[in-house]
């Protein structure tokens, strides 16, 4: 696959009690492929219910970019997890905003418990996923029909793709990079971030 040369849009959506690395991970990895090769690969902005501030778990106050009716549409969509996935999921007009999302988009990319969201939706029905050690029964009482992958730290289904637990949504974001933009680019910014990384 050739790498695209085009600017693509990566919102990723926030809420209250939200895994902090979850999704400051791929945050870091897509801002810091433009950073560490001085290309705009990515607009990369958040987004929330509101645009009030959100508490992550652990404490630290965020201030999503875009609330649910100004987002512009991303091409891709990262749904991070925490244990507020569950008040998400329990959100049917939030569901359904999301759901408007994702339609849209290119790639949409669960990390961690983040993968309820898709499963709630009926996007893991037949597809591959993994999730936090933690949270794989969880899915398949939500999502009975999506095919587990306990083993993987991310999965890949075409657009729905999956990450385990907290650090692997680094990981799949990664890959992800490499897909759409080669592996020079993905090696540039690994090397800036001091990972290592293992696809």
């Amino acid at each position: 696959m050739q790498a695209s040369q085009e600017e693509l849009k990566i919102g990723i959506f926030l809420f209250p009690d939200i895994e902090t690395l979850d999704f400051c991970g791929p945050l870091e990895v897509f801002t810091a492929a433009n950073i560490a090769t001085g290309e705009n690969h990515f607009d990369v902005y958040t987004f929330a219910e509101s645009t009030a501030p959100v508490k992550t778990i652990n404490g630290l106050s965020v201030n999503p970019d875009f609330d649910m009716e100004s987002v512009p549409n991303p091409d891709i969509l990262v749904l991070p997890g925490g244990d507020g996935t569950k008040a998400v999921i329990a959100n049917p007009g939030l569901l359904q905003k999301l759901n408007a999302l994702q339609e849209q988009t290119r790639h949409t990319f669960s990390v961690c418990s983040g993968a309820r969201i898709p499963a709630v939706l009926g996007l893991l029905d037949g597809k591959k996923f993994t999730t936090h050690h933690s949270v794989f029964e969880d899915i398949l009482k939500l999502a009975p029909k999506a095919r587990v992958r306990p083993n993987n730290r991310y999965t890949d289904n075409g657009k729905i793709l999956t990450s385990a637990g907290v650090a692997a949504g680094i990981d799949l974001s990664f890959y992800l990079l490499e897909k759409l933009k080669g592996k020079e680019v993905m090696d540039i910014t690994a090397r800036y971030m001091e990972y290592p990384v293992k696809l």
